[in-house]
């Protein structure tokens, strides 16, 4: 059912998730010799195998890693998490609560988790040695726990909160991705967001619970406030910035302005009004990571025009239809069998880029939504059960080096696995009301 060209294209894709695996080369580079393979084969034209870096969500991957950069820069982020700090008691469940609702708030604000987790996590440490926690001890473990849950686990509720949620959005079929706007993207998962918000803060204050009753000088939050001194002419601008980005964000379907061109103006104004300067838009760049997405996002331009699509769930449309016809039982199955092969599959971005691939077709060809299942694949692929399975959780966990041993966050992304598929279970109602799910 393909010509000659489909299936050499399928045999470049098949080697470069082989690479990927094996990790034979950067990803980065996989992703771009992939795409030169194309042209090399004559499969497509130049213009057409890197057509996506000419695409709406390259720019925005750029804007928004750009923004996360000039954000840290700036330090508003240090500045925002300390006033939210200094609303709550100065106790274990105080500061975990304070910090679980600064990382909620500062989501939507920023679109690179890596650059939120960075500079959280320091924090998280600096209260638990307030607090009289050892490296080491559940209570640091539990303060670490609410700065990773909401930053690096809670992302998928916004759109503007994560590079992979954009990624995920380039993947799909143009006639769709132009229809996902902030408050859709919400409209579908915020039940999501809601049950793993209120479940996993349980499970940190069961998991986590520290012996005796810690307790800070309440005046500690209020000494690090006035370290920062007043806030200063590059935080008032970047708050502008930011907050003028969000609401244009929220209200695309209004004025029509494409997110990637308000991440761009954001990105440019800050780079123009000396936020950051050239030798940081040099360095603290994820150049490779922007490469490596940029290449994949290829892939779905190409699958339609080979039919590649239309063949991928003829194929597995047989397969899959037993399990789609139960929508409970498909959440538990993917969701199980994506914890499984992230064993082997380290990249998350390739993981996402391989099933949304796989599954977008055939849900078009089932009348189901195919963000449903690239959903699904998004939240079930963050898990960090072994030290390689997830950078953005290594970025937080150096970032706060010594802070906690490794083996104690296991549990908790075991706990995220089962709450996972719960809240994921939690969407279906809404998900059929919506008419998402026939």
């Amino acid at each position: 059912g393909l010509n000659t060209n489909a299936m050499v294209l399928l045999g470049t894709f098949a080697c470069a998730v082989i690479w990927w695996v094996i990790e034979l080369m950067p990803d980065y580079v996989t992703s771009i010799l992939m795409c030169s393979s194309w042209v090399v084969f004559n499969i497509v034209p130049f213009s057409t195998a890197f057509s996506s870096f000419a695409g709406t969500t390259f720019w925005l991957l750029l804007g928004a890693i750009g923004i996360g950069v000039g954000v840290a820069q700036c330090g508003l982020l240090n500045r925002t998490s300390l006033i939210i700090m200094s609303k709550f008691p100065a106790s274990f469940k105080g500061m975990t609560t304070a910090l679980y609702v600064a990382g909620n708030i500062i989501n939507p604000l920023i679109p690179s988790a890596v650059a939120k987790i960075s500079i959280a996590a320091p924090f998280a440490k600096s209260i638990g040695e307030k607090l009289g926690f050892e490296k080491g001890s559940e209570g640091m473990g539990g303060l670490f726990a609410a700065v990773w849950l909401s930053i690096g686990v809670l992302y998928p509720i916004f759109l503007s909160a994560s590079i992979l949620n954009y990624t995920l959005v380039g993947l799909m079929p143009k006639e769709i991705a132009a229809e996902i706007t902030w408050t859709s993207w919400l409209s579908a998962t915020w039940v999501w967001g809601l049950v793993v918000m209120v479940l996993g803060y349980l499970v940190i204050q069961i998991l986590y619970k520290p012996q005796g009753k810690p307790h800070m000088d309440p005046d500690f939050i209020k000494e690090e406030l006035a370290k920062l001194g007043p806030i200063s002419r590059n935080e008032k601008i970047v708050s502008l910035i930011l907050a003028l980005s969000l609401v244009l964000w929220m209200t695309e379907r209004i004025h029509h302005i494409n997110a990637a061109l308000v991440a761009l103006t954001a990105l440019m104004l800050m780079l123009g009004l000396g936020i950051f300067g050239r030798d940081e838009f040099r360095e603290k760049i994820s150049w490779d990571s922007i490469l490596f997405i940029g290449g994949v996002l290829n892939l779905a331009t190409l699958f339609p025009a080979l039919n590649i699509d239309k063949w991928i769930a003829a194929i597995i449309g047989p397969y899959l239809q037993p399990l789609i016809s139960n929508m409970y039982l498909f959440v538990v199955v993917l969701s199980l069998l994506l914890f499984l092969l992230r064993f082997v599959l380290v990249s998350q971005t390739a993981t996402l880029t391989i099933f949304v691939v796989l599954l977008v077709p055939f849900a078009q060809s089932v009348g189901i939504d195919p963000l449903i299942p690239a959903f699904i694949v998004l939240t079930s692929v963050n898990i960090w059960n072994v030290f390689y399975q997830n950078t953005t959780f290594l970025a937080g966990y150096y970032a706060a080096i010594g802070m906690v041993k490794y083996s104690q966050t296991i549990k908790m992304s075991f706990a995220y696995m089962a709450i996972n598929i719960i809240a994921l279970m939690a969407c279906v109602p809404a998900w059929k009301l919506m008419g998402m799910i026939p």
